[in-house]
């Protein structure tokens, strides 16, 4: 029986992936003279920027004064994020879930500031039951910490749960945790292989809540 659902918050409930990529291209071409490919930009989508580092030292031999590349392009994010609207279907998606009864998370890889004040921002914070951020656990995704801890704090089990991920890294997470990942990918992470899923799909425009409780029922009934 399906009892929650824990959605991720970058790229799902705002688009801000496709503005992160843009800042990373831009910073690299005028500080580097490098330009990040999406591929490498998608391996810190959804996670840390770390792995995305130590491989630019590594295979390009591009070094970065990281306390620099973080004040510069946090200013710019917070700029061009501040009047973000959420993704298309998301609101509908959101007020479905608590309507059908279900219980709602966030699990994201940020620290608690920025999704807290995007959601504050949308009104649409109320409508969720925890939250867990990167502040609550030892590992951020791909590693399956956040969305245990989520399934701890709502009082489900793994198979009453479902998660709602838009990147590699997150729905690797998801597998881990062996919780199943509806994945709606975004223009950026849509260049990612997003599989093993529980579902693709493109939006959350149009998404019928009571239909997948009713999917998931007959499934364990089965």
């Amino acid at each position: 029986m399906l009892k929650a659902i824990i959605m991720d918050f970058d790229g799902v409930i705002v688009d801000t992936e496709v503005i992160w990529y843009d800042i990373f291209k831009e910073w690299f071409q005028k500080e580097q003279n490098y330009d990040v490919s999406i591929e490498e930009f998608l391996i810190c989508v959804g996670a840390s920027d770390e792995a995305f580092f130590k491989q630019l030292a590594e295979e390009k031999g591009i070094r970065v004064d990281r306390t620099k590349f973080a004040e510069e392009t946090k200013k710019q994010f917070m700029e061009r994020s501040k009047d973000l609207p959420p993704k298309d279907g998301v609101v509908s998606f959101i007020k479905q879930v608590k309507q059908a009864g279900l219980k709602l998370a966030l699990a994201t890889s940020s620290m608690r500031e920025k999704p807290v004040s995007h959601l504050t921002r949308l009104e649409l914070l109320e409508f969720f039951d925890i939250i867990v951020t990167a502040e609550d656990v030892k590992r951020i995704k791909p590693a399956p910490d956040l969305f245990q801890a989520a399934i701890q704090k709502l009082g489900v089990m793994k198979e009453e749960a479902m998660i709602i991920e838009d990147s590699k890294n997150g729905l690797k997470a998801g597998n881990q945790a062996e919780i199943p990942v509806i994945v709606v990918p975004n223009e950026v992470t849509k260049h990612s292989d997003l599989t093993p899923n529980y579902r693709l799909i493109d939006s959350l425009v149009g998404f019928d809540v009571e239909k997948l409780k009713n999917e998931v029922e007959k499934h364990a009934v089965k």
